[in-house]
């Protein structure tokens, strides 16, 4: 049994476009109490086989899956024949710039390096940097710098308050769209470094780029209604369109929450994990 926990974005900048497509990320992410369990267990077998039960009903849970991909991906590493099987109590939210896909993906590793124990602490982190950019970081979670494509990863502590409220609206950018608009707006990113670099100079704890490109009125919304129930600091994570606010108190978090919900949004009271 694994706990699949979300993302926060702290901190995201894009540097530019890289050779092989990606995008050259620098990010402080954050793992936050919000999460997918995921129950795995292995039976022998001549064949490959992985099967997976989802609570979400409308996940697609083949070959595409990063859960299907990741069992599969150690399974070639090491040379196992295993029918794996998951079930899968999903909570985060498709889609929603909270890494729950990166999540699942980093957890079934764990999951299937406790059943089998071949794998070092390195080819873990190897073959999470092949599944997705943010597989890396929530193998261990917590709090950490990613760079490069997001497998870079400096673990740092910080003095943010514990407590956060995400809330997630309806309106949606893809994540290729989203960087589209970056590539559209930014070009090669060197007018765009140089102004970040110098405004790194007084010291910016709280930024998302994407804020520069993708403008919905909900992501505004969120964050008023945020802010006017005691929210320190509120930011987009990821591309959206999930929005979290800062609090200094549990209470706080729980009289957001409530804010939230009544205006139709669905929100989550969290802690940093």
């Amino acid at each position: 049994k694994e706990k699949a926990y979300a993302k926060i974005n702290l901190y995201l900048d894009v540097l530019g476009q890289r050779a092989d497509g990606y995008h050259d990320v620098d990010t402080l992410m954050q793992s936050v109490s919000l999460c997918d369990d995921l129950t795995i267990s292995a039976t022998p077998s001549d064949v490959v086989e992985i099967k997976i039960l989802s609570s979400d009903k409308t996940l697609e849970t083949g070959k595409n899956n990063l859960i299907y991909k990741s069992a599969l991906k150690y399974m070639s590493k090491f040379g196992i024949a295993a029918r794996v099987d998951v079930n899968l109590v999903k909570r985060i939210p498709v889609g929603a710039g909270l890494g729950g896909g990166s999540a699942d993906a980093a957890a079934t590793l764990r999951a299937m390096n406790r059943i089998f124990a071949l794998a070092t602490k390195e080819q873990l982190l190897s073959m999470a940097a092949e599944l997705g950019s943010d597989v890396s970081f929530l193998i261990d979670g917590g709090c950490a710098v990613c760079s490069g494509r997001g497998e870079k990863l400096s673990p740092v502590q910080y003095n943010f308050a514990s407590y956060f409220v995400i809330a997630i609206g309806k309106e949606r950018v893809s994540t290729p769209e989203a960087y589209a608009l970056l590539d559209k707006k930014y070009g090669d990113f060197n007018d765009h470094n140089k102004e970040m670099a110098a405004l790194k100079q007084g010291n910016l704890p709280i930024y998302n780029i994407f804020e520069s490109v993708i403008c919905l009125s909900e992501i505004d919304e969120i964050k008023k209604i945020l802010k006017e129930n005691g929210a320190g600091y509120t930011l987009m994570s990821g591309s959206g369109p999930s929005v979290f606010g800062i609090f200094d108190s549990p209470e706080a978090t729980e009289l957001a929450c409530a804010a939230l919900e009544k205006h139709g949004f669905l929100a989550f009271q969290c802690n940093k994990v």
